[in-house]
């Protein structure tokens, strides 16, 4: 199963490296949302094992504050160019933190 949100994770990563390339900001900025929300549905999967609807995500990130705050700030905004080049950085940073396999935490 955590190979089925990695690769979702990387899939919405590179759709909207290339919404960004076509300057498609506001496609490229939900692409990137909904990694976010992947890599949040990752880390609650490997904490719990359940897998927990994109709209309760917040409730289950206590031990990734870094997580739930970037998914709280960026669910209320809008894509521009701009969110959309700020969310594909926090993303760089979260990525690193949490994209492991759970066999190399």
């Amino acid at each position: 199963m955590e190979e089925a949100f990695i690769e979702r994770f990387n899939f919405y990563i590179e759709r909207g490296e290339r919404l960004l390339e076509e300057k498609r900001y506001g496609e490229a900025f939900d692409a990137f949302l909904d990694a976010l929300k992947t890599l949040g549905a990752l880390v609650v999967y490997r904490e719990t094992g359940m897998l927990v609807p994109e709209e309760k995500l917040e409730g289950f990130l206590g031990k990734y504050p870094e997580l739930e705050e970037a998914l709280r700030r960026f669910s209320s905004l809008i894509g521009s160019e701009e969110t959309a080049r700020s969310l594909r950085k926090e993303l760089e940073e979260l990525k690193g933190m949490m994209i492991l396999p759970s066999s190399e935490r």
